[in-house]
């Protein structure tokens, strides 16, 4: 892919050093043009080291003639300003014409990733939400903030995205968007059932799973809602662009998953969903001294089954089996009796399954196994193919 890399002037453009190499090593081609600002952060012989191609850094004197910036607009297949900083989203606003940048993105018509950088404060302003929000309805394509600490020292929504989520984001446009229009619900991570402020039956899920899957569905063009449990870290870029709803218990869990079963194309249940709770939850601390050996448990109710049985005829229902043993037998029994599309049966154990241990799981449908998967990553991508055939198939029929 050919590939304008526009350099604003904010302190995050160090980091955009590191997006040119990640490009070029992906086999781009790419042409960097800088503002003025730009190059009293990094210098341009930099990015000419990178790219191997000469820096645009002004309309009379660019790297294809006096031109080059109509050249630049004509040649690339997508564009990328990073730092986006308020003053650069601003001119992109405005639509002003005053530099380099400015004009190649005036005459560029593809697709624009967009990666702000700003203090917390700033990028809550409303009028620079207004001003995302115009460049959202021309077509920008926006990757991060996200939280972190910032150059003043602040904490909050406005570190630029790291340069990996800015690579994933060119590679995105090149995904078939065969989920457009859809609305997908993921679950992800475990449940938490407190026995006591500070006391909790839980499982070691990482959510790892899950966000595989609401990463590949945003990327296929899906409208993504991720409800997810304690404890799963939702610092990507990409996160913004989804629906998160936290829950803790399982009963918070399907009234979550009972809200959105009306407008659901399809349920991508990943979550760890602790069967049990305890039958008395108390609001203080319960010493030790104080507590048995027992505690009475109840069962909780099975989230999934509830929402098959409220769920449209056509709403596409994916399980998944964490399993020690026999894990093809339990997940295609779970399949049978939930009335699932498919079950995703993992196999799990103390190095096996959880968070970036080593993965293995096979995929079943209503005749029995079909496909064997070895990464999660691989899994999301094999499970959301199913899903949009099955969608597609539907929708001709109807």
């Amino acid at each position: 892919m050919r590939i304008v890399l526009g350099v604003a002037g904010g302190i995050a453009a160090y980091k955009v050093a590191e997006v040119a190499s990640r490009l070029v090593q992906a086999g781009h081609e790419v042409e960097t043009v800088m503002s003025e600002a730009a190059t009293q952060f990094v210098g341009p012989l930099t990015f000419a080291a990178l790219t191997g191609r000469p820096v645009g850094l002004s309309a009379a004197d660019g790297p294809r003639g006096p031109l080059s910036h109509v050249a630049l607009a004509r040649w690339a297949d997508a564009m990328i300003v990073a730092p986006a900083t308020a003053d650069r989203i601003a001119r992109m606003v405005a639509g002003t014409a005053d530099d380099m940048l400015s004009l190649v993105y005036l005459g560029f018509r593809g697709p624009c990733i967009v990666a702000p950088a700003m203090e917390p404060h700033m990028w809550d302003h409303p009028a620079i939400q207004r001003n995302v929000q115009r460049l959202t309805a021309d077509g920008v394509v926006w990757v991060g903030p996200v939280y972190g600490r910032t150059a003043s020292g602040m904490e909050g929504n406005g570190r630029m995205a790291e340069p990996e989520d800015i690579v994933n984001a060119v590679d995105d446009l090149t995904v078939n968007k065969d989920l457009a229009g859809r609305v997908i619900l993921v679950t992800a991570g475990p449940t938490w059932e407190h026995f006591d402020p500070v006391r909790i039956l839980t499982n070691p899920s990482t959510g790892t799973m899950g966000l595989a899957l609401a990463r590949e569905a945003l990327r296929r063009g899906a409208t993504v809602s991720l409800l997810v449990g304690p404890g799963v870290e939702l610092s990507a870029g990409w996160i913004r662009r989804v629906e998160v709803v936290r829950i803790v218990s399982a009963e918070e869990l399907l009234e979550a998953l009972l809200e959105r079963a009306a407008n659901a194309d399809a349920l991508i249940a990943t979550a760890a969903v602790s069967d049990f709770r305890p039958k008395q939850r108390s609001s203080l601390k319960q010493h030790k001294a104080n507590v048995g050996l027992l505690w009475e448990m109840k069962r909780n109710p099975d989230t999934l089954q509830e929402f098959c049985r409220v769920k449209d005829g056509h709403t596409v229902v994916v399980g998944f089996a964490a399993e020690t043993h026999a894990q093809v037998e339990s997940a295609a029994r779970k399949l049978r009796e939930k009335g699932l599309d498919w079950v995703v049966a993992n196999t799990v154990g103390p190095a096996q399954g959880f968070s970036d241990l080593p993965y293995q799981g096979m995929i079943i449908g209503p005749n029995g196994p079909e496909e064997s998967v070895t990464s999660k990553p691989e899994t999301a991508s094999k499970v959301l193919d199913r899903v949009a055939r099955r969608l597609s198939t539907q929708t001709e029929e109807s």
